[in-house]
């Protein structure tokens, strides 16, 4: 089953010893107040200036105290309304700069390659996990004058391949010389992540990768 789940959880049980706290907490610093007003000197009772600053003092400390629990409760009403709509996303293809293209047997492997305005003779390589060559053929040119990517999931020969992850590279003539060409492909979203280190989104694709929701150039 899909499911957001955290990431970055620990492996075994680990003794921590908490630091010694070292800040006074709303309630400290209101007993200290009191227990000053209880032990005055009655010849010199507490100058009404420095009783309202102290005052002042604890209503800032509260403010303060207020405004971080605010902003802690709005952090993770934030990340978990984030959650429940990259949730959405589940099944979805996203267009990720990779090499690493995971084949289902069926679909399509499609993507997008950033070529140099004076490319020629642009060329997709397709090989297995033993490093084999499957299949060398022309990339496509979109409406958009970006060449693309577009894989059957056949071999030279026309033989179906199985399913499973397979590399792509892509290569063109440029200036006269060849040269290798960055390439994004499209994978399927299979889960969505929470890293508990960095409170950040995570989508675990279907090649394996785990990537952030802004590593994606597109949403298919």
């Amino acid at each position: 089953m899909n499911q957001i789940t955290p990431t970055n959880a620990s492996i075994g049980a680990q003794t921590k010893t908490e630091p010694p706290q070292q800040s006074l907490g709303q309630a400290d610093f209101l007993e200290l107040m009191v227990a000053q007003l209880q032990n005055q000197d009655p010849s010199e009772p507490m100058d009404n200036n420095q009783f309202l600053s102290q005052m002042a003092q604890f209503s800032m400390v509260n403010g303060i105290d207020s405004l971080n629990t605010g902003f802690s409760n709005m952090s993770s009403s934030i990340l978990g309304d984030q959650g429940l709509q990259a949730a959405g996303l589940l099944d979805r293809q996203a267009l990720v700069e990779t090499s690493l293209a995971s084949f289902d047997g069926k679909k399509p492997i499609t993507g997008t390659i950033e070529a140099p305005p004076n490319s020629s003779d642009i060329k997709v390589t397709v090989k297995d996990n033993s490093g084999s060559v499957v299949r060398v053929f022309a990339a496509q040119i979109g409406p958009s004058g970006q060449p693309t990517i577009e894989w059957d999931g056949r071999d030279q020969q026309g033989k179906s391949m199985a399913a499973g992850n397979y590399n792509m590279t892509a290569t063109a003539n440029v200036a006269g010389n060849q040269q290798g060409l960055p390439l994004a492909v499209s994978n399927t979203i299979t889960s969505v992540s929470i890293d508990s280190t960095s409170r950040q989104i995570k989508l675990n694709l279907s090649n394996g990768n785990t990537v952030a929701l802004s590593d994606v150039k597109e949403y298919r």
